[in-house]
């Protein structure tokens, strides 16, 4: 049911390529193809002296690609989302205001502050934020296996994601639908591993910037916390004791890793607003839910109920996992191409015009999950809770 879970998501996105490429039959065919790829990958056995070969095989061809770029058959050459980061931050580097640019297309710049952060080391080794790419596809790797011992599943899972159809066009024209959410996957992992205060408020401001990329990764941040504060407040035999100051109470542990998650969103989102929020272009994507630029009244209310659903949701699953948060984590990322989907067929009768990629963000989740729930779970070790002074002295 899981890989199935993951092969529809993996095949959905991938229409649109698919339907470029070759129309409604090419779609059948990948659709089948992904679908015996998602289950060889979970089921096939493979001898471990194979996966160092296939992962420098497929590192080799993405570097040959990132390098050659993309033939000219390949649909959507050109990205204005890497265009939109590439103008923000060489403004941003010569002392103006990232978001009064335009794209190539003379689009506003869309992309959230926690973007520019995240690309702007690879723009200033290579001038263009495309190359993050194959940073973030590098780094999904180790986060699928929890360390950098290489497995058999999450190996064969990292290689299934590269060959999917939308995440190689993405790669090749320097579309980050899927890449982004990496650090936001990575993020999580480090937050639901966290040993002790300190390790946990350094991953929560990383899951901070991670999320303020796009708005509806701030409810990946609401699930990552809450989940925080289920799986402590689930064991309460394991409370330290009462004058034991290096450790965060169960309950506090959630509400500190959002009160810091969302205190970084404000740090990072402020600064730009100070000048009046007509310059805040991100704004503008308001318009494709009220028809209005900026915070629209609607669009309150739509987050607050959104939000409202999903504290509700997780109270009643109490996710306590890093693949039961990778799962919660899909739902959300996968709406988007939902909507779209029921949209399109509402309206015209068919989804074959639909944007179905905009719900491409769930995949690292989805693959994240699927991984974590065929082993070990590295963040059990955590699940009791901080070891508290007291105990480490009596051990």
């Amino acid at each position: 049911m899981r890989t199935g879970v993951l092969a529809a998501i993996l095949a959905v996105i991938s229409t649109f390529p698919a339907m470029t490429l070759g129309g409604p039959l090419a779609v059948l065919v990948v659709y089948a193809v992904l679908g015996l790829l998602a289950v060889a990958a979970v089921e096939l056995p493979v001898r471990r002296r194979v996966l160092p070969v296939l992962v420098v095989a497929v590192t080799v061809g993405l570097v040959v690609l990132a390098v050659v770029g993309p033939p000219s058959w390949v649909p959507g050459v050109g990205s204005d989302r890497a265009d939109a980061l590439d103008v923000a931050l060489d403004r941003l580097a010569g002392g103006l205001y990232p978001y009064t640019g335009v794209t190539y297309l003379g689009n506003p710049i869309t992309p959230l502050p926690g973007s520019l952060v995240l690309a702007a080391p690879v723009w200033a080794v290579t001038g263009h934020a495309a190359g993050q790419n194959l940073v973030w596809t590098l780094v999904l790797l180790p986060v699928l296996h929890g360390g950098w011992r290489l497995r058999r599943v999450p190996t064969l899972l990292w290689a299934l994601v590269v060959v999917t159809p939308e995440v190689l066009r993405e790669f090749l024209v320097g579309d980050d639908l899927v890449t982004s959410v990496v650090p936001a996957v990575a993020a999580a992992a480090w937050v639901l591993r966290a040993r002790s205060p300190l390790v946990l408020t350094t991953g929560a401001v990383a899951l901070g910037i991670a999320t303020c990329t796009r708005p509806h990764l701030a409810l990946v941040m609401v699930i990552v916390a809450v989940a925080v504060g289920f799986r402590r407040d689930g064991r309460r035999a394991s409370l330290p004791a009462p004058g034991d100051s290096n450790d965060v109470l169960p309950r506090r542990a959630g509400l500190l890793v959002g009160g810091i998650g969302a205190l970084t969103w404000a740090v990072l989102i402020v600064p730009f607003l100070l000048g009046g929020t007509d310059r805040f272009s991100p704004l503008h994507v308001g318009a494709k839910v009220t028809g209005e630029r900026g915070l629209h009244p609607a669009i309150v209310v739509i987050a607050l109920v959104a939000l409202v659903l999903l504290v509700a949701v997780l109270t009643r699953l109490r996710p306590a996992t890093e693949s039961a948060v990778g799962w919660c984590a899909t739902a959300v990322l996968i709406a988007p191409t939902v909507l779209s989907a029921g949209f399109w067929l509402l309206l015209t009768g068919s989804v074959w015009q639909a944007d179905l990629t905009l719900g491409a963000g769930a995949v690292p989740f989805a693959a994240w999950a699927l991984a974590r729930s065929r082993g070990d779970d590295p963040s059990a070790l955590v699940a009791r809770g901080f070891p508290s002074r007291r105990r480490r002295a009596a051990a």
